[in-house]
């Protein structure tokens, strides 16, 4: 998982968030390949051909994003692209935020890239704003949606053909505007994927319930079911060991989950290590007074996040795990690599992130300088 990733997923729940835990919208899903697509009631179009309905013959592409979202500000190239090639076959790409008007302007307004391309120039096709979401709830929301960039290609019927990031629809744009593509197979596919993830859906809403009443052991049931979900499980996992540890207070099962999980990551899932290690040494949000805290298995587990993925958070987490057990010199160390891997990554932050970019490389600094105050 990226650094930016890591904290793409959170636990939408009353109680305190674990970082990297999931739990998605327990609402039906209404919108999918095959749905009617409903009209745009777009309040503000920036540039380019607005859209008030679809066009019987024409395939549109509706594409949500934000101004903050660098992969979306990545892939405004791709889609000026597509727009150009099949603007004679009748294809309309719109991109949408929900974002206030007067922060798409002023985006328009900035450059891009290390060639400082202006984004009035580099976005050649039609740009909208949403402010009062009622074409994300429509569509985005309506999708079981999480994530930005999201696509949607609407077919000369003005049906949905297609859902997905819009990185990967390049065949499947083709494929619609040339009459090749198999709509019923699709559909059929996708509702039996929704089916599949039924239940998935219902230990959320279970899951949910019981966290904002406070009845831990059912919230733990829910996530016996959650975690075995092949594409995200992963993310639940350290949400049941907190409520385990944290919650329930019950060392002899937290522990044994803890290292069950451990010995079953131990080659292959840096993350995981890493948040365990965040446990047993004191998160934030999932408190362990300090005499339940286990810190040598925490840092087995930071040591070892750390050899399969030196990420700067990775280095952190194992830099403040060496300050508490009162080793100074580790944790300068630990530390000092976080700073270095970070700051590695300068030559790729894009304009936009680098005022974000500082402010954490100073934050790890500010934190270097106390660990090496430590025991002076």
């Amino acid at each position: 998982m990226t650094r930016t990733g890591r904290l793409a997923v959170a636990l939408l729940l009353a109680a305190p968030t674990f970082v990297g835990s999931a739990v998605g919208s327990a609402a039906a899903q209404s919108m999918t390949i095959g749905s009617a697509a409903p009209p745009l009631a777009i309040a503000h179009w920036l540039k380019g051909e607005e859209v008030t309905r679809f066009t019987a013959g024409q395939v549109y592409v509706l594409e949500f994003w934000a101004t903050w979202c660098a992969p979306c500000v990545a892939n405004m190239g791709h889609l000026s692209e597509l727009q150009e090639r099949y603007a004679a076959r009748g294809v309309h790409v719109i991109g949408l935020s929900d974002e206030p008007l007067q922060t798409a302007v002023a985006f328009l307004c900035t450059r891009y890239g290390e060639k400082q391309a202006p984004q009035l120039e580099r976005t050649r096709y039609a740009l909208a704003t949403d402010p009062d979401r009622s074409v994300h709830e429509a569509y985005f929301e309506a999708a079981g949606l999480s994530g930005i960039p999201a696509a949607f290609v609407i077919g000369k019927d003005g049906k949905v053909e297609w859902i997905g990031h819009p990185a990967e629809m390049d065949a499947v744009l083709e494929a619609v505007v040339s009459d090749r593509w198999n709509r019923a197979e699709h559909e059929a596919r996708a509702r039996a994927e929704l089916e599949a993830r039924r239940a998935l859906r219902e230990a959320e809403a279970r899951l949910k319930e019981a966290v904002e009443k406070e009845r831990w052991e059912e919230a733990l049931l829910a996530l016996d079911v959650l975690v075995q979900d092949p594409e995200e499980g992963d993310l639940y996992v350290p949400t049941a060991a907190g409520i385990l540890l944290a919650r329930l207070k019950d060392d002899a099962r937290g522990y044994a989950y803890v290292r069950r999980v451990a010995t079953e990551h131990w080659e292959d899932n840096a993350w995981l290590l890493y948040q365990m290690a965040w446990l047993l040494s004191g998160h934030p949000q999932f408190p362990l007074e300090e005499a339940r805290r286990d810190l040598d298995l925490a840092l087995q587990y930071a040591r070892r996040a750390v050899e399969l993925d030196p990420q700067d958070y990775h280095c952190t987490m194992l830099a403040g795990i060496h300050a508490q057990r009162g080793e100074r010199e580790a944790a300068v160390a630990a530390q000092q690599r976080a700073i270095d891997r970070l700051e590695a990554l300068r030559p790729k932050i894009l304009p936009e992130e680098l005022e974000r970019f500082e402010a954490e490389l100073a934050a790890l600094r500010a934190t270097l300088a106390r660990y090496e105050a430590l025991g002076k």
